[in-house]
């Protein structure tokens, strides 16, 4: 009988870059293909941390040699992966016994970085499965011009969809996180069943889909349980500020919208369409119109034509009303909003909300200077990765008196929901990662595994396992 076995590649000790090989048989699936938000080189895209970048045509040798990306040149463009050497990988991975499999899919679980961003470099022929409202998203930046194109094949799922690998299956069951689509997975064999939440929160729009994925688990009787714990804090029993739920958010913007006499700014997550589409539609109650740079508007609007299903009784995705573009030029993408210009803004802050990217941070100095600035402007942000923490944001907000309103509420679970959840489910084992301190997480007498990076496991060996962490262990930065 074939033997189930985990590869953990990534996602240990860090967030993000979770890379877990599920293989039984001739079968693997990778779960999730993107890299960890502070692995050494920074590939975020747009919005720029640091300015060390891989080199172009040199990717995949660079994150594999990095360990930023999964040991299994089979997954990469050929003109990439034929540039990395068995014994590069051995030297790097601590010649580790790297399983082989005939069959490699992978699942991607959202549509953050650090969970997708290696999908403009899979080879042709690889199958990529991921939610419909995930998939609708991709399209949406590659629209945009954020991320290039994958040649795998994205096999889009309905949420509860199986996908039958003969010796085991695996089925999607969608989360609630702050970006569109975000699903976890149970894996049933004739064995064993396990379960991944991936990213996931119980303060945000549907927490009712945590409930559901703690009653399907329970129900198929999960053996093992891996949870992602990123805000599990760094000292015990430290007691954190409970998230807010979004209705929160949405009742402090409309707030924001009622008092303000200037300009509003918005700045968020532009894999948050859900609270896109909200943003927009407060704006429009409160009597003003949405501004967004062409390249939000390109992945808004293609990620509304694939039919985000999320959104498909929303007034704001239906409506070539909802948004205006400023700047149309920057993008090759074909619009049917109307533009605006620069000067339109300045003329007219009151009839505005700006949904804007960091990018063009330096518009503010323009808006800020010129026109009515006998009012404050306000500046909302809601999770966006870049806040004004940040130099330079926060320099101009301070320069020009700009109102700066926080009202995000994060997109992971609280340390206690966490808890909470595998004391429902009961695992037999639980591993905790996508966290800088997943031994710090109280299992509530569930064992807890800590693998190390690279390790092969058999499922049965993880079952009971429990490894006990030293209390004089130092902890991560």
């Amino acid at each position: 009988m074939a033997t189930e076995r985990i590869t953990f590649f990534g996602g240990l000790e860090t967030t993000g870059g979770v890379h877990l090989l599920y293989g039984k048989g001739d079968t693997g699936v990778l779960f999730d293909c993107g890299i960890a938000h502070k692995d050494l080189i920074d590939v975020s895209g747009v919005f720029t941390f640091n300015p060390v970048r891989a080199t172009p045509g040199r990717e995949v040798r660079q994150y594999v040699l990095g360990r930023m990306a999964p040991p299994l040149p089979q997954l990469y463009v050929e003109e990439q992966a034929a540039t990395i050497q068995a014994s590069d990988i051995g030297s790097v991975w601590n010649f580790r016994d790297i399983p082989k499999y005939g069959r490699i899919g992978i699942f991607v679980g959202h549509m953050h970085q650090d969970h997708m961003a290696l999908l403009p470099y899979l080879r042709e022929g690889i199958a990529v499965y991921m939610s419909h409202d995930a998939y609708a998203l991709y399209r949406g930046m590659v629209a945009s011009g954020e991320y290039a194109d994958t040649r795998a094949t994205i096999v889009p799922l309905d949420d509860l969809a199986v996908v039958d690998f003969g010796e085991f299956r695996f089925q999607i069951v969608e989360m609630d996180h702050n970006t569109v689509g975000a699903s976890g997975y149970i894996i049933e064999s004739s064995d064993h069943c396990v379960a991944f939440t991936g990213d996931w929160r119980r303060h945000g729009r549907h927490p009712e889909r945590i409930d559901r994925f703690i009653r399907m688990c329970r129900e198929k009787k999960v053996d093992l349980l891996i949870t992602e714990a990123t805000k599990v804090p760094a000292e015990p029993g430290a007691q954190p500020k409970p998230p807010r739920p979004e209705a929160d958010v949405l009742a402090q913007f409309a707030q924001v919208l009622a008092d303000a006499k200037g300009m509003v700014y918005a700045q968020l997550l532009s894999r948050d369409l859900e609270r896109i589409a909200d943003f927009i539609q407060l704006a429009a109650s409160a009597g003003r119109q949405a501004v967004m740079d062409a390249r939000l508007a390109a992945l808004w609007h293609e990620g509304a034509v694939q039919g985000v299903r999320v959104l498909s009784n929303h007034p704001a995705a239906a409506s070539p009303e909802a948004v205006q573009v400023l700047d149309m030029t920057s993008t090759e993408y074909t619009l049917p909003y109307a533009s605006v210009s620069l000067e339109q803004l300045i003329e007219r802050k009151l009839d505005y909300v700006y949904f804007i990217s960091y990018p063009n941070i330096a518009h503010l100095i323009e808006l800020e200077s010129l026109g009515d600035t006998g009012v404050p402007s306000h500046y909302v942000h809601a999770d966006h990765p870049v806040n004004p923490g940040n130099s330079t944001i926060g320099k101009i907000i301070s320069t020009y008196g700009i109102v700066h309103h926080a009202i995000g509420n994060g997109g992971h679970a609280s340390a206690a929901d966490v808890s909470s959840l595998i004391e429902q489910i009961a695992p037999k084992t639980v591993i905790p990662l996508h966290s800088w301190y997943p031994k710090r997480l109280d299992t509530r007498g569930v064992p807890a595994y800590f693998p190390e990076r690279g390790e092969t496991a058999a499922v049965a060996d993880l079952i009971g396992a429990w490894t006990r962490p030293s209390a004089q262990e130092p902890l991560k930065p």
